[in-house]
C-alpha cells in the first residue's frame, strides 16, 4: 500500500512506513524493530497507538508485495534492491 507522501502528515507517513516494514518482515516485530532501528518496546508502543487511532492492515498479510529487500549485518539491517 503506497501512500502519497506529499500532503500527508508526518504521523501518517510514519504509520505507513512502520506497517509496511512489519508486513515485509512477515509480522515479526523484533525483526521489524531492528530494520527500523528502534527498540522493540518503541515499536510495540507505536503499534498500540495505531490501534487506538483506527483500523490497520494485518501484518504479514501479503509479503509478496513487499518492495524492500534487506539483510542483517550484525545488529543493523542493510537495505538492498
Amino acid at each position: 500500500m503506497a501512500l502519497n507522501r506529499f500532503g500527508s502528515t508526518l504521523a501518517e507517513v510514519e504509520r505507513e512506513h512502520i506497517l509496511e516494514t512489519l508486513t515485509c518482515c512477515d509480522g515479526n516485530r523484533t525483526r521489524a524493530a531492528k530494520f527500523l532501528d528502534i527498540s522493540l518496546r518503541c515499536l510495540r508502543m507505536k503499534l498500540h497507538q495505531f490501534d487506538q487511532a483506527g483500523p490497520r492492515v494485518a501484518a504479514g498479510s501479503n509479503p509478496a508485495t513487499c518492495k524492500l529487500s534487506f539483510e542483517f549485518v550484525g545488529e543493523r539491517a542493510r537495505v538492498g534492491s
